[in-house]
C-alpha cells in the first residue's frame, strides 16, 4: 500500500464526515440505501441455500456463501454508505488527522441507523408481498437461533474476522482501477467470511428482521446481545486489525487533513 492509497482514504472519511455533519438527512440516505443492497444480498444468498440444504447442504452452503457478495459489489459499484465499510475509512481518517473522534462517531451512528432502516423497509414490503417466503423457512430456523445462542465472546472474535475480510474487498475498490477486479476480489473475501461462518452485523440485522417477519418473533434482548458484540467486532476488525496496518505500513508521512 502507498501514501497516495492512504490519503485517499483519508480524503474519503473527511467527506464522508463533513457529509453526515452538514448534511445528515442526505448521508443518512446513502445509509438506508446500502441498508437495501444488504437486503438484496442477504434475500438471495438465503433463499440460494434454502433450495438446495436438504438435498445438497455443501452446495447449498457455498451457493449462500457466494451470493451474499453480491451485496457488496453492489455497494461498491454503485455507491451507498455500509457501515461495515465506514469502520476502514474512519479509522484511517482518524489516524491520519483528517478527522475528529465525534466526527468519526456520527458517520458510524448514522451509517448503522440509515443501513437498519433500509433494511427494514424492505423487509416488510418482502414480508407483506407474500412472496418466496416458504423456502426461506427451514434455512432462516436453522441460521437464526444459531447465530442467538453463540458465546459474547465468539460473536465478537467472529465479528472482528468477518470485518477484515470485508474491508479487504473495500480497499479494493480504492485501490483496483478495473470493476472486474472488484468484483473478483469483493466475491472472494465474502464467500470466505459467510461459509466460515463469521459475523456481519448488519447482515444480521438483515437475517433477525428476515426470522421475526416471516418464521417467528425472536427474542429482542438476544438480537440486541449478538448485534452489541457482532458491531464492536466489527468496528475492530475493520478500523484496527486492516485500518491500523495499512496506515502504519504507507511510506511518508501523513498530510493532515481539516478536521471534521
Amino acid at each position: 500500500m502507498t501514501r497516495p492509497d492512504i490519503e485517499a482514504l483519508s480524503a474519503a472519511g473527511a467527506a464522508k464526515a463533513d457529509c453526515a455533519r452538514t448534511a445528515s438527512p442526505r448521508y443518512l440516505t446513502r445509509a438506508a440505501v446500502a441498508g437495501a443492497f444488504i437486503f438484496v444480498g442477504a434475500l438471495l444468498s438465503c433463499l440460494s441455500a434454502s433450495w438446495f440444504c436438504d438435498a445438497h447442504p455443501a452446495v447449498a452452503k457455498l451457493l449462500g456463501a457466494g451470493t451474499f457478495s453480491t451485496a457488496l459489489i453492489l455497494i461498491v459499484l454503485l455507491g451507498g454508505e455500509l457501515f461495515t465499510g465506514t469502520n476502514l475509512v474512519m479509522g484511517v481518517t482518524l489516524y491520519e488527522g483528517g478527522c475528529s473522534l465525534p466526527g468519526a462517531l456520527r458517520v458510524w451512528g448514522l451509517a448503522y441507523v440509515g443501513n437498519f432502516l433500509g433494511i427494514l423497509v424492505l423487509c416488510l414490503l418482502f414480508a407483506a408481498s407474500g412472496a418466496l417466503q416458504d423456502p426461506l423457512f427451514s434455512y432462516l430456523q436453522a441460521l437464526v437461533p444459531a447465530k442467538l445462542s453463540a458465546a459474547w465472546y465468539m460473536t465478537l472474535l467472529k465479528g472482528v474476522l468477518c470485518n477484515f475480510l470485508v474491508c479487504v474487498g473495500v480497499y479494493a475498490g480504492f485501490r483496483l482501477k478495473s470493476e472486474l477486479g472488484k468484483m473478483v476480489v469483493i466475491a472472494l473475501v465474502i464467500t470466505t467470511f459467510v461459509l466460515a461462518g463469521f459475523e456481519h452485523s448488519i447482515a444480521n440485522v438483515a437475517y433477525f428482521t428476515l426470522y421475526s417477519l416471516t418464521v417467528s418473533a425472536a427474542s429482542l434482548p438476544a438480537m440486541g446481545w449478538n448485534l452489541l458484540w457482532a458491531t464492536v467486532g466489527n468496528l475492530l476488525g475493520g478500523a484496527v486489525l486492516l485500518g491500523l496496518p495499512l496506515w502504519c505500513s504507507a511510506e511518508g508521512k501523513p498530510q493532515k487533513l481539516a478536521s471534521t
